[in-house]
């Protein structure tokens, strides 16, 4: 029963913040704002994550073909598997973990401090001063951040290639296009970057208004937020899959 409540609840607070993007009605100074210390600040670390992921991948992927001879689809496969997989999950991750985790953290703390309730008292709505800005934010920013991301992992795959068996970079992007990367893999990455953009924001929205007492609940609040984003985000990969590829 607390279950069926908390997805309704869910449920409805996703439909007032889609309603401030279907009316056009979004606050965009403060969209931009959030662009930057959501999405911006979370490139650095989202290409460090895939820059390590890319090496490790490509590290294995040299070890096993060039055996076999087939070192020349080193690049082709690890760019398939970044598209269909490695991107859009780390990048949501990190998200979950970074913005995620911010905007659970600032929600919450001003629920406790009553800053949400002074913003009612002036008749300020805070669904269109707080959440539709950051999940706006998030759902522009993620695809930004998941390029970013994904270079690194590309260009770190191919360094290690370079370095494990001596692979040239034309050799590395010679067998990109053909037979493995489709334009399909580039649209379904982009698809489940917008969705997991947009999962983090709604529920580290949600949960931050979840707060109810002190700081250990506001840390709570985190914490779970940062859990059921990584979930929601595993989850739903698994639902796209056969939709997308």
């Amino acid at each position: 029963m607390i279950a069926l409540e908390f997805v309704g609840d869910m449920v409805i607070y996703f439909a007032r913040t889609i309603w401030y993007f279907l009316t056009g009605k979004l606050n965009y100074f403060l969209t931009s704002r959030q662009m930057s210390a959501l999405g911006v600040n979370s490139i650095p670390l989202a290409m460090l994550v895939m820059g390590f992921v890319g090496a490790t991948v490509s590290y294995l992927l040299a070890e096993e073909l060039g055996k076999r001879g087939a070192s020349a689809y080193v690049g082709g496969i690890l760019l398939l598997a970044l598209l269909r997989e490695l991107i859009p999950l780390l990048t949501g991750v990190v998200l979950a973990g970074k913005a995620g985790a911010a905007i659970t953290s600032e929600i919450g703390s001003m629920r406790i401090t009553s800053q949400i309730d002074a913003l009612r008292a002036l008749s300020t709505d805070p669904h269109w001063f707080l959440t539709a800005p950051r999940v706006f934010a998030l759902l522009v920013m993620s695809p930004v951040v998941g390029v970013f991301a994904g270079f690194a992992g590309f260009l770190a795959g191919y360094y290690m290639a370079f370095h494990k068996i001596g692979l040239s970079y034309a050799a590395y992007t010679a067998n990109i296009a053909y037979p493995f990367v489709k334009l399909s893999d580039f649209r379904g990455c982009l698809v489940k970057l917008l969705i997991f953009g947009a999962v983090v924001a709604i529920v580290g929205c949600f949960m931050g208004y979840q707060v109810k007492r002190g700081a250990e609940d506001v840390g709570r609040a985190v914490t779970n937020s940062v859990v059921l984003s990584i979930v929601l985000i595993f989850g739903l990969d698994l639902l796209l899959l056969p939709v997308l590829f």
